[in-house]
């Protein structure tokens, strides 16, 4: 059986999954049942990379981690969700020598679930919201994955990212979208991932 650590953002992304899951609360930031365990990181590459370290070097190492959070798309349907295959850093850029990604850690692919119902694609996680991008092709943008995927890519650790569609790079109608029942819950995201939980 494998150790499973699920990590969101927020607490209104992480309460319904671990009620769904029937997760006990262990303190503010972690919830917890058997072999699966969930982490509320807060928001952003650095609150997500010190919460997730400092609960690495409290805990076991999972075998896998999941990410499940919302992002914002060039022009994936709001609501929808998708597989992340890869994660870059939208800031990462030193010139002559790397774009978007570090040489030596988080290049790795991230693991795919076998569902044609879930889109695949790239994430670049950002220090802010994105409004607009230079970047063509399908999409999403967070603030959070690829501290995950530095981290798990340096621990040799598994990674899924399943994303919920929350906006098209406009904060015009965010908070509303987020509002709906249709973008709100992310619990469905565990419908991908039965055979693993």
């Amino acid at each position: 059986m494998k150790n499973i650590l699920i990590v969101c953002a927020m607490p209104k992304e992480a309460m319904r999954i671990s009620d769904k899951l029937s997760l006990k609360q262990i303190n503010e930031k972690i919830f917890r049942k058997d072999n699966i365990s969930l982490l509320i990181t807060g928001i952003g590459k650095q609150k997500t990379a010190i919460n997730l370290t400092q609960y690495l070097c409290a805990n076991i190492n999972p075998d896998l981690i999941i990410n499940i959070g919302y992002v914002g798309s060039t022009d994936l349907k709001i609501g929808s969700w998708v597989n992340v295959t890869k994660s870059y850093n939208y800031e990462w850029y030193i010139p002559g020598e790397e774009q978007y990604s570090m040489l030596d850690y988080g290049n790795k692919d991230l693991n795919i679930i076998n569902d044609a119902e879930l889109t695949k694609c790239e994430c670049y996680s950002a220090e802010s919201f994105v409004t607009k991008t230079q970047l063509e092709g399908h999409i999403v943008f967070d603030m959070e994955l690829h501290s995950i995927a530095l981290i798990c890519d340096m621990k040799n650790i598994e990674l899924i990212a399943l994303k919920k569609v929350s906006d098209n790079l406009s904060l015009d109608k965010y908070y509303d979208n987020l509002q709906s029942s249709e973008v709100f819950e992310l619990e469905s995201s565990l419908k991908y991932l039965e055979e693993l939980l």
